[in-house]
């Protein structure tokens, strides 16, 4: 039997023979070493061959990360997270099916009966607990033409509401971005509210193939900024309010000012119970208007009325807008312009949420030209279906326009609203 010491002196005898052999095996042991310190690295317990610790009864120390921040000695209860805004979105369709009837000497008044998309509004508002708010909203729907009386009018997505409130105290809040002042008679009714299908002619002017194409006398939306104070509806007694506005006198679509003065507004509301209101507001817009080098400014100043009153089940609305017009750069003479309308709205008790109504409404948007004025007769139904967010309305309107330029213009129209 071989001795140890004979194996070992047999082992560096054949090293010494051959270096090459030694150095790959002194490698390997060099690896294996390694690969040993590594796992008893990894794994202490096996390594060591010894048990396992017992759990710290307090449970695993707490890290300067799980420590909640504040003052020093302050009670973590009492902290508070950061505020948050709490989203919601909001929408609406509005469809409408209008037969206008077909002039027989004015090619572009009718003869385009058909379907129209009247809103089609996106947006979302959000408030931060009762300090801060914001509404952002588009609508889909925007009636876009490119010329006075042009038959054919073309659809694109614009931008309707884009501003944040901020409360300062006692309910008055300041108001910026692009928002709708208070200066039209029916400036509290929302779009999904109002009973009849169109917005009453002294605000929306005369469509395009409905007649004689002719603007409202209401600004419409504007980027500015207000101080503002809309109370509650109240139970009983009445709620005042205000608003005050500085904002771009330009067109409601424009990016920016049409020249360097403000439009400014000062509006004050009452609010009534069941849903009632009376308005009041002026306006001073010194606006320019054409292009360069034919820009001519026109100061525009208004006067504005509107109320709703609740008399048991029947509503009676109306409102009314006067416009006095100065062309400071040609120096001729000013123009004055109005339009209002009266309204009665009465639910019929046959079990249905049916209200039926009537409303007259007159335009007169210049007092330069004699035979321009506008009135219509206007009766309705609407239908609400709570059960799918839904209203159904009916219109008929009867047109009369001055003998100068009577046209057959009177109009049928059905339209289907549905609240997203």
């Amino acid at each position: 039997m071989t001795s140890p010491s004979s194996a070992v002196r047999a082992t560096r005898a054949r090293l010494s023979l051959n270096p090459c052999v030694a150095v790959v095996r002194l490698r390997m042991l060099a690896r294996v070493r390694g690969a040993a310190v590594i796992v008893a690295a990894m794994f202490p317990v096996v390594a060591l061959a010894e048990p396992a610790a017992a759990p710290d009864p307090a449970g695993p120390p707490v890290t300067a990360a799980d420590r909640p921040s504040g003052p020093a000695g302050a009670d973590p209860a009492a902290l508070s997270p950061e505020p948050r805004f709490t989203w919601q979105p909001f929408g609406y369709v509005r469809v409408q099916y209008i037969a206008v009837q077909d002039d027989p000497n004015v090619a572009f008044v009718g003869r385009d009966d058909g379907f129209e998309l009247q809103n089609a509004r996106l947006g979302v508002r959000g408030a931060l607990d009762s300090r801060a708010a914001f509404v952002i909203a588009f609508d889909g729907a925007v009636d876009e033409r490119l010329q006075v009386n042009t038959p054919q009018g073309k659809l694109r997505v614009g931008l309707r509401d884009a501003y944040a409130d901020v409360a300062l105290g006692a309910g008055v809040s300041a108001r910026g971005g692009l928002f709708q002042a208070l200066v039209e008679p029916e400036a509290l009714v929302a779009d999904t509210q109002r009973a009849l299908v169109d917005r009453p002619i002294e605000t929306r002017g005369m469509r395009a193939t409905e007649g004689y194409q002719t603007a409202g006398l209401t600004p419409g939306r504007s980027i500015g900024a207000a101080l503002r104070l809309d109370p509650p509806a109240p139970e009983a007694g009445v709620g005042f309010g205000f608003e005050l506005a500085v904002q771009n006198g330009a067109d409601e679509f424009s990016s920016n000012n049409d020249n360097d003065k403000p439009a400014v507004s000062a509006t004050v509301v009452a609010r009534l119970p069941h849903d009632g209101w009376i308005l009041a507001a002026g306006r001073y817009n010194p606006r320019t208007v054409g292009d360069l080098p034919f820009r001519q400014d026109e100061d525009d100043l208004q006067a504005i009325g509107g109320a709703r009153l609740a008399l048991g089940p029947v509503a009676l609305g109306g409102g009314v807008v006067f416009q006095r017009t100065t062309f400071p750069t040609t120096g001729g003479p000013s123009q004055t312009a109005f339009g209002g309308h009266g309204e009665l709205l009465v639910p019929l008790p046959i079990g249905l949420p049916l209200t039926v109504g009537y409303r007259f409404g007159i335009l007169d948007p210049s007092s330069l030209i004699a035979t321009d004025r506008v009135m219509e007769h206007t009766v309705g139904a609407v239908l609400a279906m709570p059960g799918y967010r839904m209203r159904v309305q009916l219109q008929l309107t009867h047109v009369v326009e001055q003998a100068a330029r009577e046209l057959s213009n009177d109009r049928a129209q059905l339209a289907a609203e549905l609240a997203l």
